[in-house]
């Protein structure tokens, strides 16, 4: 795993690490395709995204950083780049994508006043919209992940040519939306950011601020995300809340207008909300008929229209309705949601009948619930047999399969449990085809029921911090039953959580990640726009900031605004833009699998846990690779911004066939100890404060140790040095500590009674809180033999469960006394991760030491050889007599031509320079076309490889012809009207 950067920081001075650094040549069917110089810059194997931007001045500095960074108010301006990227802001999309980006103002100290902002034009129907970052104070944080103090989250709307106010030294920044339409082609579009003076009545200028433009530079992939949306959601939403603090009454042109805004705004997020037929619909509370049932005939009849099922349903679940006239256009260019919710629950007691009291002329009584288990009393025959029509019904009209029945929230004890067994075996009988959802982890209370063995769940809904990628994997391999997640107050370090507001922005574009890796088809959260109080000045709930909000409030004051006054614009959150971000990386992995969803495969359940098997099941393809370099564990996720953006750009490169392959990159290496080869880690987990020196602790020694400017405790036992290492948070400095709640209940001692002599198992850390904690130890990438000690000189606890790099190596297990075990790892990232602890256990796990040996070394690649493609190892002269040379591998060959037709072969690995070639010249390069790169300088073309083999050579109007042996192909260059031409693409 790798949290690599918990502090919000630059990240432009951490360089990634390049396995193979490659450029590749890009093929379309039978050609090459040859990049520009300012192609040649997007085609990088890494990119640096925060940056200061040229255009800054003496007034202000303007830089950029990526939209998962949240920019705070006294952040520092970082350096420029060395290169010619500083002068622009670049920007990577998919066709049919919605991708943000930050330009950043901070003027000087003794500046301040106000500017005029304006997006220029990128053409070709590529739209832009333009929100300012805005702040909230937070008094108390969220977690050891927040701090206080104003932190960025709303996204407030402004317009161009827009007036904005800059406090000196102060950051401003603005958050730039480009949606890329289907149509547009690939290649680079370009489109200005104008900052001007601005002087008005409403934002009084103190100092007159200079005007800059900053290029913005838009790289169009030549592939478009898919418009339907392949991750479910249920996303509780109030439509009256909006249209009330909008000023929008009811039921007319306006009231249309922001329904339809609503639903296309969360389809553009690819989200879905809990009410995707609001304001009609199939059923109301408890899962009583909305529109007309017929109890004697089990039929329904839609009587209406706008207002109930088949109308809202055609538009927004086909994509094709049009109301009966409400409007003359198909709703998001005719795909609806991928999913809705055709019935819930009343309340949120699960053990709790919740159906109507009466229903087609019978009262419910107790004897119609579980306890009685009589499916067929009067009441009971007819609910069964309404639910057996709604699906017939839903089957008729084509919406089952996209339909499911919330038919219970977080079941708490065994009644729970029981009456959601009963309730979900009676629903199957009488509807087996209409899928089932409940807010809880799969649960054998449920699934194997010993009284209610048709107890059947089609979604389950775990909140992250309960989920088990193994037991869920099974439940879908095996039993066909998909696994959503969400996200409570309660959801806390070492889990991501994208609700929180005062967490690093990059943990909201985990989910799209996280969901491929695991599985996972579908996500929901309780509330989106819950304003009873004012998130503006007012954001925690139940110790949780951002709890209940997404959105904000078109007012600050929480008050309703005149209708239109914001040009109707929402106030969303990063958080809420940042989550669209990782559903459409989402998409960029189902098309880099070949337009297809993650498989499970069942064939690879092996390891026996219970009456289930346990290992997470999953056929491997391109897109896990992937997945797995920013997702490493359920509670383990690599958190580098700058390595995110890099990887995304590279798999939409490679979905739109523009590189052959993906370059291996991996996270940068942020502390000292990871870099290198693999070595041997010893660690002792103890309370690092207390002193070894009395007795009965006289035999090791305790002492500090100075690497690098940072002091370590260090213990000395058995001949080893060992991290003396308690339960403080991680330490970006010292490179280790803890991610969770051991930070703040943290149990640390040590028990000298007992038989017990080793010291290192007289001493361990643990937490009874009943959530898992995660360690993380920097250290290089490499095979490990990992040794590992859990236990007590005097003590036996139930539940001891350790994974290390999702090895299991303590399964959920009792230990007497002690339990010693040894496996292999492997590392990644360059850090070590370790999850003790059950979710819902509150019983300890003791963690004693580890031993971390390198099982092999292995040396760094041998040094490129430095060479100078103007200063040759040799010279060669052609003459009519002798036109043919070998260029030969590892040297630098100066050849000189004749006006005849001269032959060269250049071999793998050899650096050429072809001067005066003025003839139909064939060159023979013994290498792979795909390795190459081409870029020119004038008349001059150069060919590099990732092979090492180089070539120089003049473009003439006389065709030279080039030839790779590799893979048999030729193309012609020559120079054709001042153009320079390979083949039929222009260089």
């Amino acid at each position: 795993m790798s949290r690599k950067s918990i502090k919000e920081k630059t990240i432009d001075r951490y360089p990634i690490v390049v396995r193979r650094a490659s450029i590749f040549m890009f093929f379309s069917y039978f050609y090459l395709i040859f990049v520009s110089c300012s192609w040649a810059y997007a085609m990088k194997t890494q990119e640096n995204y925060t940056y200061k931007l040229t255009q800054s001045n003496g007034d202000y500095s303007i830089w950029t950083t990526p939209p998962s960074e949240r920019v705070f108010k006294n952040d520092p301006v970082p350096d420029f780049l060395s290169d010619e990227a500083s002068s622009k802001v670049l920007v990577y999309a998919a066709k049919n994508e919605f991708e943000p980006f930050q330009i950043v103002v901070k003027p000087a100290l003794e500046m301040s006043g106000s500017i005029s902002i304006n997006m220029g034009s990128f053409g070709s129907g590529i739209e832009t919209e333009i929100h300012q970052v805005k702040y909230i104070n937070i008094t108390k944080s969220t977690d050891i992940l927040g701090k206080t103090g104003y932190y960025p989250d709303p996204l407030w709307p402004v317009e161009n040519g827009s007036s904005i106010s800059l406090n000196a030294n102060e950051n401003t920044a603005f958050w730039i939306t480009v949606h890329v339409p289907k149509s547009v082609a690939a290649g680079e579009y370009t489109a200005d950011f104008t900052i001007s003076s601005a002087s008005d009545s409403t934002y009084p200028t103190v100092n007159m601020l200079s005007s800059a433009t900053v290029p913005v530079t838009l790289h169009v992939f030549n592939f478009a995300i898919p418009d339907e949306i392949h991750t479910k959601s249920q996303m509780n939403f109030s439509h009256n809340t909006i249209l009330d603090k909008y000023g929008v009454g009811c039921c007319g042109e306006e009231y249309w207008i922001y329904v339809e805004r609503i639903k296309q705004y969360f389809i553009d997020h690819r989200l879905t909300p809990k009410s995707v037929l609001w304001s009609g619909g199939l059923t109301s509370s408890g899962g009583k008929p909305y529109i007309d049932y017929d109890c004697t005939a089990r039929t329904f009849t839609d009587n209406e229209g706008i207002w109930g099922f088949e109308e809202p349903a055609q538009r927004y679940l086909e994509g094709s309705g049009l109301m009966r006239g409400s409007f003359d256009y198909a709703f998001n260019e005719g795909t609806g949601f991928p999913s809705f919710m055709a019935a819930t629950f009343q309340n949120n007691d699960s053990s709790q009948d919740q159906r109507p009291s009466t229903f087609c002329s019978e009262t419910r009584t107790t004897s119609d619930w579980y306890t009685a288990d009589n499916p067929y009393s009067p009441y009971n025959t007819k609910w069964f047999s309404y639910i057996s029509a709604v699906e017939s019904y839903l089957s008729d009209n084509g919406y089952l399969e996209k339909a499911y029945y919330y038919m219970a929230n977080e079941p708490q004890d065994q009644a729970d449990y029981d009456a959601v067994a009963w309730y979900s075996q009676e629903l199957k009988k009488a509807a087996p085809n209409l899928k089932l959802m409940v807010s809880e982890e799969a649960k054998p209370e449920i699934y194997d029921h010993p009284l209610y063995p048709g107890a059947k769940i089609d979604i389950w809904l775990p909140v992250l911090n309960n989920y088990d990628p193994e037991v869920a994997s099974i439940r879908e391999s095996q039993f066909g039953e998909e696994t959503w997640i969400y996200w409570l107050h309660g959801t806390r370090p070492p889990y991501f959580n994208p609700i929180t507001l005062d967490h690093p922005g990059i943990e909201s574009k985990l989910t799209g990640w996280f969901m491929w890796k695991y599985r996972v088809r579908g996500i929901a959260y309780y509330s989106l726009n819950n304003w009873s109080k004012n998130p503006w000045t007012d954001p925690m709930t139940d110790g949780h900031n951002g709890d209940l909000f997404m959105f904000y409030p078109p007012s600050e004051s929480n008050s309703t605004i005149a209708y239109g006054s914001n040009n109707h614009r929402f106030v969303p959150s990063i958080r809420f833009e940042l989550m669209r971000d990782s559903l459409e990386d989402y998409e960029y992995l189902y098309v880099l699998n070949g337009t297809k969803q993650p498989e499970i495969n069942a064939s690879t359940l092996s390891v026996d846990r219970g009456s289930l098997s346990s290992s997470i099941p999953e056929t491997a393809n391109m897109a896990d690779i992937q997945a797995g370099k920013i997702i490493t564990g359920v509670a383990s996720y690599t958190r580098d911004s700058n390595f995110m953006y890099n990887l995304r750009r590279l798999i939409g490169l490679k979905n739109g066939g523009e590189i052959s392959e993906i370059p291996d990159i991996e996270p940068p290496i942020v502390h000292p100890r990871s870099e290198g080869a693999p070595g041997n880690y010893y660690i002792n987990f103890q309370n690092p404060q207390e002193s070894f020196s009395t007795q009965p602790y006289g035999n090791p020694t305790m002492q500090d140790q100075v690497v690098d400017g940072v002091t370590y405790r260090m213990l000395d036992y058995d001949g080893k040095t060992y991290y003396a290492i308690g339960p403080e948070g991680y330490d970006e400095d010292k490179g280790y500590g803890w991610f969770g709640n051991i930070i703040k209940q943290p149990g640390q001692t040590r028990d000298p009674w007992g038989k017990e002599t080793d010291e290192r198992k007289r001493t361990y850390i643990y937490d009874d809180y009943g959530r898992v904690n995660t360690f993380e130890f920097a250290l290089p990438n490499g095979e490990y033999e990992v040794f590992l000690c859990v236990g007590t000189p005097r003590k036996n606890y139930s539940h001891n469960n350790v994974k290390i790099e999702g090895v299991l190596f303590v399964d959920d297990e009792r230990n007497n006394y002690f339990i010693e075990r040894s496996k292999s790892v492997t590392v990644s990232d360059n850090s070590l991760t370790i999850e003790i602890g059950l979710t819902g256990m509150d019983e300890y796990t003791m963690l004693n030491y580890l031993h971390i040996e390198a099982k092999s070394t292995q040396p760094p690649d041998p040094p490129a050889p430095e060479r100078d493609i103007d200063k040759p190892d040799t010279h060669t002269v052609l003459t009519d007599t002798i036109s043919d040379c070998i260029a030969a591998s590892e040297s630098v060959t100066h050849i000189f031509g004749t006006s005849g037709t001269n032959h060269v072969t250049v071999q793998k690995g050899a650096w050429a320079k072809l001067i005066n070639f003025p003839g139909n010249n064939i060159i023979t390069i013994e290498s792979d076309s795909k390795l190459f790169s081409v870029s020119r300088s004038g008349a001059t073309v150069t060919l590099k490889a990732s092979d090492n083999t180089l070539l120089v050579i003049p473009a003439t109007k006389s065709h030279q012809t080039i030839f790779f042996t590799v893979d048999n192909k030729a193309f012609d260059l020559f120079v054709d009207s001042n153009s320079v031409m390979m083949g039929d693409k222009k260089i």
